[in-house]
């Protein structure tokens, strides 16, 4: 029998997050008494449903996932309907989808940092090249200097430089090095390297710098050669980005062992994990933003072929943390104020809060979220074009 392809597994796992989503509001309404008609397990045509005490209990045969319909979302006329409930109540179930998101990922990553897994325990943290005219060239870095510390704090991993820098934006900092030798081939012999600190201040806003052939404009351009030099994939017509202080890094002598972390120390960690992909996210957003290019967003076909490349490239363990990613995407991304989702029609209740309980007559609302929800599928039709041009071509999502 063929083994399936990896990227099947986004089915189940974006099922079971959407599902682990809809839980929230289910509870949640439940908590405040509000009616809730069904609860179900994919999404329609429906295969069969179970009542239970007012609500039906059912199985669709779509299985992504899952829904909640309350009485009355729009409709304030029965008690226990949704639009009759207070409006803190209302702001709770409509976020406790998205709670429920950020959840799941600390209890993944508790989970992962309490077993026994591998650990980067330390190694070098090397120079591999430097951009021109970037504070690191005008500190005298170059490719093969060792940085060991940060304004006296050790460097034993490429994170660890990359926060340090970046939470030191505009202030000097001082970078303790082992220089590299300027003979070459013995750049990387410790014997021929000697101890130096340097003076740099980390950029806030970093340029991306277009590489062309002649430069005519230092401050938007880079010369191919320059570019080649820091980044030898980089071509005319690309688009040179760059770090706070300008520099590639790798790691050398990389150390790893086995380690366990205590459940309250493991929570900690998963709480900081969570902290550092949302920054991250937020800062490719930004940029993507800032810059008019598409910083990393995948539609359906992108996640699913980014799914099996981690499985193939990286083995099954590494679905767990790309599951709790996509939990913490999912909720950020509900609980945007767009209409059609959680956060729009959190957007509406809080509109009704300012208004002092004046609301937004339903069939506004709802022809809000009507048109936003069109918009919304043709985005995401737009993307999963781009996404099956993109497996297409043979390129990969995980670069």
């Amino acid at each position: 029998m063929p083994a399936l392809p990896p990227w099947l597994l986004i089915f189940p796992i974006l099922g079971a997050l959407v599902l682990f989503h809809e839980l929230g509001h289910f509870a949640t309404a439940k908590l405040f008494g509000i009616k809730v008609l069904e609860f179900g397990f994919g999404f329609p045509p429906k295969l069969f449903g179970i009542p239970f005490r007012g609500t039906i209990y059912s199985v669709n045969l779509i299985p992504l996932g899952g829904f909640v319909r309350m009485l009355g979302e729009e409709d304030p006329t029965d008690p226990q309907s949704f639009a009759r409930q207070a409006i803190g109540k209302r702001m709770i179930v409509l976020a406790a989808g998205s709670a429920m998101n950020m959840l799941l990922p600390v209890v993944i990553f508790t989970i992962l940092f309490a077993l026994p897994h591998e650990t980067l325990l330390g190694g070098s943290v090397i120079v591999t090249s430097v951009a021109p005219r970037s504070p690191a060239q005008e500190a005298g870095l170059r490719a093969g200097d060792v940085i060991l510390a940060v304004d006296g704090e050790a460097v034993t991993s490429p994170s660890d430089l990359i926060a340090l820098a970046k939470n030191r934006g505009g202030e000097p900092i001082v970078l303790s090095l082992r220089k590299a030798s300027g003979v070459t081939g013995l750049a990387s012999s410790p014997e021929f390297m000697t101890s130096q600190t340097v003076r740099v201040v980390p950029r806030t806003d970093p340029p991306r710098l277009k590489v062309v052939d002649q430069v005519t404009n230092p401050q938007t351009q880079v010369s191919v050669a320059d570019a080649s030099r820091y980044d030898s994939n980089l071509g005319v017509g690309d688009t040179m980005t760059q770090g706070a202080i300008g520099v590639m890094i790798g790691l050398t002598n990389a150390k790893f062992g086995m380690t366990t972390e205590p459940v309250w120390t493991a929570v900690i960690s998963a709480v900081k994990t969570i902290w550092y992909v949302l920054s991250f996210t937020w800062s490719g957003i930004a940029a993507g933003i800032s810059t008019g290019t598409n910083p990393g967003i995948a539609g359906p076909v992108g996640i699913a072929q980014a799914t099996g490349e981690i499985v193939e490239e990286r083995g099954f363990s590494q679905v767990y943390q790309m599951a709790a990613i996509l939990s913490i995407s999912l909720g950020v991304l509900n609980m945007l104020p767009i209409p059609a989702l959680d956060g729009g029609r959190f957007m509406f209740v809080v509109i009704e809060w300012v208004r002092r309980g004046k609301r937004v007559s339903p069939k506004k609302e709802g022809l809000v979220h009507l048109v936003g929800f069109a918009v919304l599928i043709g985005l995401i039709l737009v993307i999963t074009f781009f996404d099956i041009t993109k497996v297409a071509s043979g390129e990969s999502f995980l670069r």
